[in-house]
Parts: C-alpha cells; structure tokens; sequence
C-alpha cells in the first residue's frame, strides 16, 4: 500500500514509483507508442501539459533512470440518473515487456487508487483491456456510450 501518493516508493529490484518528471516525457511517450498506439504519446503531452492535470497526474516505475512502466489518472465527471459523481479514469497505462510480471501495473495501479480518494472521486471509471483490470477489483457497473455527446459553445 502506497501511504502518500506523491511520494517516491521503493519496489523490489531497486525499482522506484514515483511522479513523472520533465525528462521522463520523452521516455513515457516512446513506452506508450512502443506498446500501445502513437497518439497515446500525444494524448499523454496534452494531458501533463494542461494546467489542470499537469504532471502529476502521471506516475512511473524507473530502473536507475530508465522509465519501465507508467499509468495516469485523469480526472473525470461520472452522470448518473442526473447525479453528478467526482471520477478518476486510469489510462495510458504501459510497462516494458521484460518487466512484465513483477507487479508494476499492480504498484500503479494502487498509487492511482489512493490518488483518486485522496482527490475525492467517488468512482473508478476504466476503459480499456476487456477483463485483464478486473485483477484489480474493477467489475462491470454501467454502459459506457460508444459516442460521447459533446456540448457545443454558443
């Protein structure tokens, strides 16, 4: 369990979590497009870059200072019946394939966990590998549209 979120934690192998630095952008962006898809590095940018997320949104495992996997928890709305819910959403989630297997997305994973509670979200929203999040207590709640509705400005 990761006690202050924004604080670096050891993890067996002499690899450390902690909150993505400046120089680690480039790193993270080469991960993600390496293991997911190219825009995820660009999606990644956009979302470290914007004053309301920034940096901290993201965290890494780092081996000396090499970036091995990583995950960001954006910050979300969830609309229920007309009820408005605080969200976070893990995404751009990746780890390096000869890491794989140690438990970095797990490590992860509960830093996004306690970062989400301790910005007060009341619900976990995850998009992503169908199954593979329910080994971290992740279960089918609710439909998500395969089109959002975006409001237009007048």
């Amino acid at each position: 369990m990761i006690k202050n979120c924004s604080a670096a934690v050891s993890l067996p192998g002499g690899l450390v979590l902690r909150q993505a630095r400046p120089a680690d952008l480039d790193q993270i962006g080469a991960l993600l497009s390496a293991r997911g898809e190219p825009d995820d590095a660009v999606d990644h940018r956009l979302v470290v870059t914007d004053p309301d997320a920034g940096l901290s949104a993201c965290a890494v495992v780092v081996d000396g200072d090499r970036v091995v996997s990583t995950a960001t928890l954006l910050d979300e709305e969830v609309h229920i019946g007309g009820i408005r819910l605080p969200a976070g959403q893990v995404e751009l989630v990746a780890t390096e394939s000869e890491y794989e297997g140690r438990g970095l997305v797990r490590a992860l994973m509960n830093w996004a966990h306690e970062r989400s509670a301790a910005s007060g979200h009341l619900v976990q929203a995850m998009i992503g590998i169908p199954y593979f999040y329910r080994l971290f207590g992740y279960e089918y709640a609710i439909d998500v549209p395969q089109v959002l509705k975006v409001n237009s400005l007048p």
